[in-house]
């Protein structure tokens, strides 16, 4: 017979907050094991109790500080600690900065004793209102009287109860309030799982998900909601594929890079960075890092609508951008063409196949933009190692597999790790993004 679990009380506790751990739950050695708790900082002591269930094991709550952390400060959202899109919210800026800077330079040492000549100061923007991409659930909830909308409770059972959002971008969440009380009259107010946000810098979309089709008086409604709202509506039957624009029908999605006068239209779907502020803080220093000149050539890998390309071929001679989705690389090229640069290419290319076996590699290129999803970019550098590529700007969405990389380029191929820094697209989360330079140290291609 297996040995049986001690029960747990739930009764509640004093605890001794040592560190946090990598999502940004207070943690506490209880035995010999960690303890996580939810809301609570290092260097505190908090009353807490355990929480129950499969997801929650190993868990507990804060009911009460009883010694705060000099770091703490009142959370803005009131369903802060409900709502499971942030967790940090309760420590202070500096200290979020601090505590993802030190996390990315750890996991480099880490990772292969990879250690940057400069550390760069975290790129930081506006801490609210900040996303302008997000899914959001809905839910008709019958003993509340209304239709919640919202991201979910941090356990993902439940969707949380919030009638207002400081992350969200203004125009989503000025509409909150309105959406819901316009889902509660519509005659599928019970068949709406999801809606999806999409903001451009004037404008928002709203892709609602619909389990059934929709009444002829339902679409009246939305389409009457996007007159009195300005908000675009999009209606999804099935999967993406069936996403249709129903209101207004002229709507356009866009961002602009004013200091470098540069638009950019994309569709509901398309992937942006989702924090545009600190999107273009983070080109601009791109383009420092990288430092395009006329006779550059210059690859940009995963290169999505051309959010780098189109920076840096204001600059070098030539950019070529590759990026695996067909429709991503159409939407490229027409922003290429909507701000008049002719020196961009864009080519489709399955970025996870050997290289030999795709025309691409055998081009000559002088530097190299790497911006590739969370698994990270291991499969491109023994092609970047064997080019003739002088400098290599990493930036990452997972410094875990940047760190993974950054050891391969450094100890395997030869390259110098002469910078690197994090950068918070994601205010009040444990998420962190990062930007690395890399530079060959030796004339000889590696093999």
């Amino acid at each position: 017979m297996g040995r049986s679990r001690k029960k747990l009380s739930d009764q509640p506790f004093e605890l001794d907050i040592d560190s946090l751990d990598a999502k940004g739950l207070g943690l506490a050695a209880v035995g010999e094991k960690n303890l996580r708790v939810f809301d609570a900082l290092p260097g505190e002591k908090v009353v807490a109790r355990h929480l129950f269930g499969r997801k929650n094991r190993g868990r507990a709550e804060t009911l009460e500080v009883l010694d705060p952390s000099p770091d703490r400060v009142k959370p803005l959202c009131p369903s802060f600690g409900n709502c499971g899109a942030c967790s940090l919210q309760h420590l202070s800026m500096d200290a979020q900065l601090s505590r993802k800077q030190n996390a990315l330079l750890k996991l480099l040492s880490e990772s292969g004793s990879v250690a940057p000549i400069e550390v760069y100061p975290p790129l930081d923007s506006p801490h609210w209102n900040y996303r302008r991409k997000a899914r959001l659930s809905v839910r008709d909830v019958a003993a509340k009287g209304r239709v919640l909308i919202g991201f979910r409770e941090r356990d993902g059972r439940y969707v949380a109860d919030m009638e207002e959002c400081h992350i969200l971008h203004e125009l989503a969440a000025e509409a909150l309030p309105k959406l819901s009380e316009l889902l509660g009259e519509l005659d599928c107010r019970s068949s709406i799982p999801q809606i999806e946000v999409a903001c451009g810098d004037e404008c928002c979309a709203l892709i609602i998900r619909h389990l059934h089709d929709l009444s002829d008086s339902d679409i009246g409604s939305l389409q009457d909601f996007a007159s009195e709202t300005g908000l675009g509506i999009y209606l999804q039957a099935g999967g993406p594929d069936s996403i249709k624009l129903l209101a207004p029908v002229d709507f356009q999605l866009e961002y602009e890079f004013k200091p470098l006068g540069l638009r950019f239209q994309f569709d509901p779907l398309d992937f942006i960075q989702v924090n545009g502020a600190l999107n273009l803080q983070m080109v601009t220093r791109a383009l420092e890092l990288l430092d395009p000149q006329p006779d550059d050539k210059v690859l940009d890998l995963f290169c999505g609508l051309g959010n780098f390309t189109l920076p840096l071929a204001q600059g070098a001679g030539q950019v070529t951008g590759l990026e695996g989705s067909q429709e991503m690389v159409e939407r490229a090229r027409a922003n290429a063409v909507l701000n008049d640069l002719d020196n961009v290419v864009f080519q489709t290319a399955d970025l996870y196949k050997s290289t030999d076996k795709q025309p691409w590699p055998s081009g000559h290129y002088d530097k190299v933009l790497l911006d590739p999803p969370r698994s990270g970019a291991l499969e491109l550098l023994p092609w970047i190692a064997a080019s003739e590529v002088k400098r290599v700007l990493y930036i990452s969405c997972n410094p875990e597999t940047l760190a993974r990389d950054a050891a391969v380029l450094v100890n395997q191929h030869k390259f110098q790790l002469l910078g690197a820094g994090v950068m918070n697209m994601f205010p009040h989360t444990h998420h962190s993004e990062a930007i690395a330079l890399f530079e060959r140290t030796i004339d000889e291609v590696s093999i």
